[in-house]
């Protein structure tokens, strides 16, 4: 750039002195000149050149100018940007905070509003049950909820395997079938049921005895269908029945699982003296709450009562042993 510059003043003061030398080698007036310009305009003309050179410089010292004004506002929006996005970071919910709050929300939802079959599946309080045993791990103090233990031999529990667990096997085999269903095929399974159990238990289970008990099930199936077509019974009579041979069906995968002696022999059960006792025990064995079996039911919903008073229990600055989504309105005996 400063040899350019300096090119540019050579140049501009070579026109100078080649107007001088111009005007004394040629006789006033020039012979190609038009009308009468006079010594001055040569002058004039070296003026202006060296004027254009000055505007020059002018114009790019103040583009340099501009640029540097450009790149500082081009750091600040840089600034402004690096700013909001550590405002939307700082105050955006990151995914574990999201399912946190969902969290929150749904625990409310089912302690105040659960879904019927929410409770008979099991569901429900598979989802309070975390809840329980973080509370009982940390030694939360509270009013104890006691459990009755008649209810609590009516609740089936299973592993982290989906299933029923033992379901209506838990006794042993030993069924109580519904009115519609009882015939000679029910007194075949009432044989063939205790010594698949006893099998299991015993590791010495065949499959020739599974293979009789599927087929017998499919058989009881058949002719809950045509009593029903032959309308000997009503609607609400097969219903039930279906239901029933539902649950035993999910029941029966549990003689073939190599863990069957835990759920067909008693040693993994629904235990405990409290509603903690009951939570620290499901999760020491990595238990959980299996669907009702038909006639169960009552005792399913008793023991939701029970895990829902168990987490309303007040010890906190909130008023409830386990912190909830906020909102709501208060009620009585709710935990909101």
């Amino acid at each position: 750039m400063k040899q350019q510059r300096n090119r540019m003043v050579a140049a501009a003061v070579g026109l100078f002195l080649f107007a001088g030398q111009a005007s004394a080698q040629w006789p006033w007036p020039y012979p190609y000149s038009v009308g009468n310009l006079g010594p001055g305009y040569y002058l004039q003309g070296s003026a202006s050149v060296i004027n254009s050179v000055g505007n020059l410089y002018t114009q790019q010292e103040q583009a340099r100018i501009l640029r540097e004004q450009a790149n500082q506002a081009k750091l600040e929006t840089r600034k402004k940007n690096l700013d909001l996005h550590n405002y939307e970071r700082e105050n955006t919910w990151t995914y574990t905070q999201e399912q946190e709050r969902n969290d929150a929300f749904r625990l409310r939802r089912i302690m105040n509003q659960p879904n019927r079959f929410e409770v008979v599946d099991g569901s429900a309080m598979n989802f309070m049950l975390p809840h329980l045993t973080a509370i009982a791990s940390r030694g939360a103090q509270g009013p104890p909820v006691y459990l009755d233990p008649n209810m609590l031999k009516q609740i089936n529990v299973t592993g982290t395997i989906q299933g029923e667990g033992a379901g209506v096997l838990k006794d042993g085999g030993k069924v109580f079938w519904p009115l519609a269903l009882r015939g000679p095929t029910t007194k075949k399974l009432d044989v063939l049921l205790p010594e698949a159990v006893q099998a299991a238990v015993g590791g010495t289970l065949e499959l020739s005895q599974v293979n009789q008990i599927n087929a017998d099930v499919a058989t009881l199936r058949k002719e809950a269908a045509a009593k029903w077509n032959k309308e000997e019974i009503d609607t609400t009579m097969y219903l039930e029945a279906k239901r029933f041979l539902t649950s035993l069906e999910n029941s029966l995968p549990i003689l073939r699982r190599p863990d069957a002696a835990r759920f067909l022999g008693g040693s993994v059960a629904a235990r405990g003296k409290t509603m903690d006792e009951l939570a620290m025990n499901m999760s020491s064995q990595g238990l959980r709450f299996a669907p009702a079996t038909p006639g169960s039911e009552d005792a399913y919903f008793g023991l939701f009562n029970s895990m829902v008073t168990a987490l309303s229990g007040g010890t906190n600055d909130s008023g409830f042993r386990v912190r909830l989504a906020p909102g709501g309105s208060q009620k009585k005996g709710a935990p909101f």
